[in-house]
């Protein structure tokens, strides 16, 4: 009786979690990118990430402004020169070498004059021995392709989906958006637990308020007609499970993105790794509820009739993040 009583005691809960969270806390400062990360090559890794395929989104625009990013890229191969000099990786070098040189040619054909961005990219090629092959930048697709692949087998149809930011003008099917989220009801999760709180937003005034305060499609926030935010109920896990909330989370995002893909949908998963007080300020704005922990948001739109552009990010193969035992 005692026992029980403890387990389920507020005060009892919350030391143990903050004891939890130190241990957690403990492990993040040790591992996590942001700790010393200009001392290590995997860490510094991902800030070059990040730069390299905020050129690619660039690229993605429906509307794109001639020599966009030129600082960026010009830090970008600062970095990456940094980045070889403390042991980093050829294969990964040129991975990001591949976006900036898609990224020099892409603005040059807009008429941007790019010397002084292909000069240093250059040097820094010849000089640490770099493969450069065009893989990065944008990949052009057409609503043809598109719908030739929606109902083939899914070794095809999954490598179909692309993240979209170049979006089309046709009106949304709302009932292509509810028959997408029905095809995801038996989406597995943590013993059936079924945590997941589906919030879709088709009011403009709305949609575009928690675009906004996602902060992460500016430039084409009013091409996309409706905005899905996946919550999870955090009452719904124990103790030892405050993580799982995320897991369910993201099996059902990755099932929905397939689901509105096979209904001909464009979509964009967009990041809710956001502080604590932008997630408050996001939930009080949108009324979720005090128990809900959004995942993540994704943004619907209509394809165009026409050709787009899709970043193309490209994939590592799994040979390389795969072990066998």
């Amino acid at each position: 009786m005692i026992v029980s009583w403890l387990k389920q005691s507020k005060f009892v809960l919350f030391f143990r979690i903050l004891l939890d969270r130190i241990a957690e806390t403990i492990f993040c400062v040790k591992y996590i990118a942001n700790s010393n990360r200009r001392k290590n090559v995997k860490k510094f890794q991902t800030d070059m990430m990040i730069a390299a395929h905020s050129l690619e989104k660039g690229m993605s625009l429906r509307v794109v402004k001639v020599g966009f990013g030129k600082s960026k890229s010009l830090q970008l191969i600062n970095d990456l020169i940094y980045y070889m000099s403390i042991g980093g990786s050829n294969r990964f070098a040129e991975e990001i070498g591949a976006i900036l040189l898609s990224y020099i040619n892409y603005n040059e054909l807009l008429g941007a004059d790019m010397s002084d961005v292909r000069n240093s990219l250059d040097q820094c090629v010849h000089q640490y021995g770099l493969s450069i092959k065009p893989k990065g930048g944008v990949l052009m697709r057409s609503s043809q392709d598109v719908q030739a692949c929606l109902n083939a087998p899914f070794d095809v149809f999954s490598q179909s989906r692309y993240t979209v930011r170049d979006f089309g003008n046709n009106p949304l099917n709302l009932e292509l958006v509810k028959s997408a989220i029905k095809l995801c009801e038996r989406t597995p999760s943590a013993c059936n637990r079924q945590s997941w709180r589906v919030h879709v937003y088709t009011d403009k005034k709305e949609r575009e308020a928690l675009f906004n305060l996602q902060g992460g499609c500016k430039g084409f926030i009013e091409d996309m007609q409706c905005a899905i935010l996946i919550c999870g109920d955090i009452s719904l896990y124990n103790i030892n499970e405050i993580h799982q909330v995320y897991v369910d989370g993201g099996l059902y995002a990755m099932n929905l993105l397939y689901a509105l893909h096979h209904k001909g949908l464009a979509t964009i998963p967009l990041t809710m790794g956001h502080k604590s007080n932008k997630i408050s300020q996001i939930k009080k704005r949108m009324e979720i509820d005090n128990s809900e922990v959004p995942v993540i948001l994704i943004g619907v739109g209509t394809p165009k009739d026409e050709t787009y552009k899709v970043a193309v990010s490209q994939r590592h193969d799994y040979c390389e993040y795969t072990t066998f035992q």
